[in-house]
C-alpha cells in the first residue's frame, strides 16, 4: 500500500478549510469560537479579530484571508470593474454590514474549495503530497509547533506533544510556512540541494523576515479591507487594446497551475549536481504572503495528526520588491551602490518596541531625501485619503518574531498594539504627528537622564558611576500605558501645544515619582554623599543635576505650571 493510500484511508472524508472549524475568532460581542473559512466570511461583521491566542498563528492565518479577498476580486469582472470607478464608494459598500455585499468571495470558494483541502490526495493544501525522505523518516508533530523545543517559551512542551487535532494542525501549518526558524531541515527526495541526506539552511520564512503592521477596523471584514494593496490591486496593464489587471499573474499557492513538488519551483528536472538555488521574485501581495518557505508534510492517523515532515521550500527575493504591504521597508545601506539604492523588509525592533514603533508609523516620505525608510503600502494608503475616511479611529498592531543562535530558534514574539486616528497618518494631522514623533523622542531621553541620575546616585554611595540601562527601559515601560491613552485622545485638529504640554507633564510626573523611589533605595550613605572630583555628592546634589536634565528636556512640563514640584522648592 502507497504512503498516500495510507493517508487516505485515515482521512475518509478529508478536512476541508473552507467547511470545517480551525480558525479561533473573537466576536464583537465577546464571545470566542472556532470557526471554517466559509463561516469566517459569513460573520465577518460580526467577527472582531482573529483569535487564536498567538500573534503570528493570526497574523498567518489573516495573509491567507486578505489574499482571498484580493483574489475574488480579481475573479469577479463586477467586482473589479466597480472598484476601479470608484475605490472609496466600493470599500464603503463592502463596509456596509451586508453579508449579501460579500458573494462574490463565496463564488471564488465555489470554484476553488477543492484546493483548500488538507489532506487532498494531489493537492493537500500548503503541502506537497508524497513528500518523503530517502530513509522514510517521519518527525513528532511538535516540530510544527515553533517555540515546543522550549519549556520556557511554549504552553505545550515537546514531550507531551503527541498527536494534533486536525485543526490545530492547520493552524501550526500556515505558521510554520510564514515564520518557520532556519537551520537544516530532513533533505526531501528530489530537492537537487539535499547534501548527505539533508536540506541546508535557507534562512526563516518570509513572515518573519518583516515586521508585520495590521491596522484593525470595528469588524474582520474592515480589516481585510486595510490590508489590501489597492495600487496592486488595480494596476492594468494593456492586452490587444483592453486594459488587464497585472495582478492576475499574482497567484496564491492554492492556484498554482501544477502542485508543489519536493524541489524548488525554480528547478526544472536538470542536472541536480548543476543547479543552482537562486532566490525567486515574488509577482504580488497574494504570492509573497502565501509563500511556501518550506515543503511540509502533514501525517494522520485516527483523526489526529501524529507525525510530520518539514523540508526546504522556495528562497524569496527580498530586495525592492514592495510586495508585501504588511510591512515597511528599511533604506539599506551596506547593500546599496552608488547607482543602485536597495530597500530591504523592515522588522520590528525588539527594545522600545512601542516607542520606535509609533514613530515610524507616523513618519512620512520627504520628496527631498532618497534615502529613506518607506511606510507600509498599508499605512501609505491610509495616508493618501484616496480610500478611507480618516476621521475614524483603528487599532494598529505592531507583530514580528526574535530569532536567536543563527536565526534557528525562536527567542520570542513581539505584539503591541496602539488605537489612533486615521487623520494623524495624513497631511491634515502632520502638526500633531510631528508633534507625537519629536515628544517619543524626548521622552526616551528623559527616561536615559533617569538612567544616569540612578548612576549619579551609585557615586553618591561611595560606588563608580555606571548608568543604570535597566532603570531607563522600566520607566519607558511603565509609560506605555500613558502614552497609548494620550495617543488615542489625539485629533488632527487638536491644539498641538495644549497637547504638547499634557505629555509632558504626565512624564515629569512619572520619571520624578521614579527619581523619588531610587533616591529611597539608594539608602543613608548616599544621602550623606561622598566626595568625588573635590566636590561633595550627595541624593540632593545629584537629584538637583536630574532636575536641570528634566528642565532641559521637558520645557513644556515646567512652563506650563506655576506650580513648584517638591524637588524645586528645595533648591
Amino acid at each position: 500500500m502507497s504512503s498516500n493510500q495510507s493517508v487516505q484511508d485515515n482521512v475518509s472524508s478529508g478536512f476541508s478549510l473552507y467547511y470545517e472549524p480551525w480558525i479561533p475568532v473573537l466576536y464583537t460581542s465577546g464571545e470566542i469560537q472556532t470557526v471554517s473559512l466559509k463561516q469566517l466570511f459569513e460573520d465577518g461583521y460580526s467577527i472582531r479579530k482573529i483569535h487564536s491566542g498567538d500573534a503570528t498563528t493570526d497574523v498567518a492565518i489573516l495573509g491567507i484571508v486578505v489574499v482571498v479577498l484580493f483574489r475574488a476580486v480579481l475573479k469577479d469582472p463586477s467586482e473589479h470593474k466597480d472598484l476601479e470607478g470608484d475605490p472609496k464608494s466600493w470599500i464603503r459598500d463592502v463596509r456596509s454590514g451586508n453579508s449579501d455585499r460579500l458573494r462574490f468571495v463565496f463564488d471564488y470558494f465555489e470554484r476553488h474549495q477543492d484546493r483548500f483541502n488538507l489532506f487532498d490526495p494531489e493537492r493537500p493544501f500548503m503541502q506537497v503530497a508524497d513528500l518523503h525522505t530517502s530513509k522514510g523518516e517521519i518527525k513528532p508533530v511538535s516540530r510544527l509547533v515553533l517555540d515546543s523545543e522550549s519549556e520556557y517559551f511554549s504552553m505545550r512542551a515537546e514531550k507531551t506533544l503527541i498527536s494534533l487535532s486536525y485543526a490545530e494542525a492547520a493552524r501550526y501549518l500556515v505558521t510554520v510556512q510564514a515564520y518557520d526558524y532556519s537551520g537544516i531541515k530532513s533533505g526531501a527526495v528530489g530537492d537537487p540541494r539535499v547534501k548527505g541526506g539533508k536540506g541546508y539552511p535557507l534562512g526563516v520564512g518570509w513572515y518573519g523576515t518583516t515586521g508585520k503592521i495590521i491596522v484593525h477596523g470595528e469588524n474582520l471584514i474592515e480589516t481585510l479591507l486595510y490590508c489590501i494593496d489597492y495600487e496592486q490591486l488595480l494596476n492594468v496593464e494593456k492586452v490587444k487594446g483592453k486594459k488587464r489587471p497585472l495582478a492576475l499573474k499574482d497567484k496564491p499557492v492554492w492556484e498554482h497551475e501544477d502542485p508543489d513538488t519536493a524541489a524548488p519551483r525554480a528547478y526544472k528536472n536538470g542536472d541536480p549536481t548543476k543547479y543552482k538555488d537562486e532566490p525567486a521574485l515574488a509577482t504580488g501581495m497574494c504570492e509573497i504572503l502565501t509563500w511556501q518557505s518550506r515543503r511540509v508534510r502533514l501525517f494522520p492517523e485516527n483523526g489526529r495528526v501524529t507525525g510530520v515532515l518539514v523540508s526546504n521550500g522556495d528562497k524569496w527575493f527580498d530586495r525592492n520588491t514592495y510586495t508585501d504591504p504588511l510591512t515597511a521597508y528599511r533604506y539599506s545601506k551596506n547593500q546599496s551602490t552608488q547607482t543602485r539604492p536597495v530597500w530591504m523588509p523592515k522588522v520590528h525592533s525588539a527594545e522600545r518596541t512601542l516607542w520606535r514603533g509609533v514613530d515610524a508609523l507616523l513618519t512620512r516620505l520627504n520628496s527631498s531625501e532618497a534615502k529613506q525608510d518607506k511606510p507600509a503600502p498599508v499605512i501609505q494608503q491610509i495616508a493618501s485619503g484616496k480610500y478611507f475616511p480618516t476621521g475614524a479611529k483603528a487599532h494598529v498592531q505592531l507583530i514580528g518574531v526574535v530569532y536567536g543562535n543563527q536565526s534557528a530558534v525562536i527567542e520570542g514574539t513581539i505584539d503591541e498594539s496602539l488605537t489612533l486616528e486615521l487623520a494623524l497618518l495624513t497631511e491634515q494631522g502632520t502638526q500633531i504627528s510631528t508633534m507625537v514623533r519629536d515628544n517619543i523622542q524626548t521622552t526616551m531621553n528623559a527616561a536615559i537622564a533617569l538612567g544616569q541620575y540612578a548612576g549619579d546616585l551609585l557615586r553618591a554611595a561611595g560606588k563608580e558611576y555606571e548608568f543604570r540601562p535597566a532603570v531607563t527601559e522600566s520607566a519607558l515601560h511603565r509609560m506605555e500605558d500613558e502614552f497609548r491613552t494620550w495617543l488615542e485622545k489625539l485629533h488632527a485638529s487638536d491644539d498641538v501645544s495644549s497637547q504638547e504640554d499634557e505629555w509632558q507633564l504626565q512624564v515629569r510626573r512619572i520619571l520624578e515619582d521614579e527619581a523619588d523611589q531610587l533616591a529611597v533605595n539608594a539608602g543613608p550613605k548616599a544621602a550623606i554623599g561622598t566626595i568625588y572630583d573635590e566636590q561633595l555628592y550627595n541624593t540632593a546634589k545629584v537629584r538637583r543635576l536630574f532636575g536641570g536634565r528634566l528642565r532641559k528636556l521637558l520645557p513644556r512640563a515646567y512652563s506650563s505650571t506655576p506650580t513648584k514640584t517638591k524637588e524645586e522648592g528645595n533648591e
